[in-house]
């Protein structure tokens, strides 16, 4: 084990090391003696009565008056943060009836992260706004056939969420859905998603192209 002091009696014997001289203790000052009867705060302040002020504490504290508080409407607030927040605020559409994902391929799993997040650069879009069905099944085949030839890797395409339609609902979005899976189309689909807020949110998807 470690010990520093071992040799410390050699040291001093050698005289490579000097003790310091004993100093006797000096008088003792015994303090006065507490007069008799004094109550705790008496007490107290004899036992203090030479303590030295610091220079900040020589500043008298004034006492401040109680902050008041508005009156407040819970329901009104919250009201108030709701409007706020759908104004403002980004609402995780991955957790909404307008989210659609797919994977043509096994690897497209591990790309729909990347894809929702907007890491792919879109390099075209199709847009079936006012399309039939038929057409749109149509230009959506010339458009990602085009797309293949054109070494397009990540493609947009826009279906609309379908507010002015007769059900207020969207009339492509599920056709779309299943065309991107088809035989035709789904061995050149790796991946798709719904599209991020700034491309279009729930009215569009982004496709993961087969190089």
């Amino acid at each position: 084990m470690h010990k520093p002091f071992q040799a410390l009696e050699t040291l001093v014997r050698e005289g490579r090391i000097r003790l310091a001289p004993n100093v006797a203790p000096g008088p003792r000052q015994d303090l006065p003696p507490l007069p008799d009867g004094l109550s705790d705060d008496e007490l107290f302040l004899h036992a203090v009565q030479d303590v030295t002020a610091l220079g900040w504490s020589n500043t008298p504290l004034h006492p401040r008056p109680p902050m008041e508080l508005p009156q407040q409407d819970d329901e009104n607030d919250a009201l108030q943060a709701l409007e706020e927040f759908i104004r403002h605020g980004s609402v995780d559409l991955q957790h909404s009836d307008e989210y659609i994902e797919g994977a043509g391929r096994p690897e497209g799993r591990l790309l729909l992260d990347d894809l929702r997040s907007g890491r792919f650069s879109v390099q075209a879009y199709l847009d079936l706004h006012g399309m039939t069905r038929e057409d749109a099944r149509f230009a959506l085949d010339e458009f990602i056939l085009s797309s293949i030839r054109m070494g397009f890797g990540c493609v947009r395409v826009i279906h609309g969420r379908g507010r002015h339609s007769d059900k207020s609902e969207p009339v492509l979005k599920g056709s779309l859905r299943r065309w991107l899976t088809t035989r035709r189309l789904g061995r050149h689909v790796v991946a798709f998603t719904s599209a991020r807020r700034c491309d279009g949110g729930g009215g569009a998807v982004y496709v993961l192209l087969a190089r």
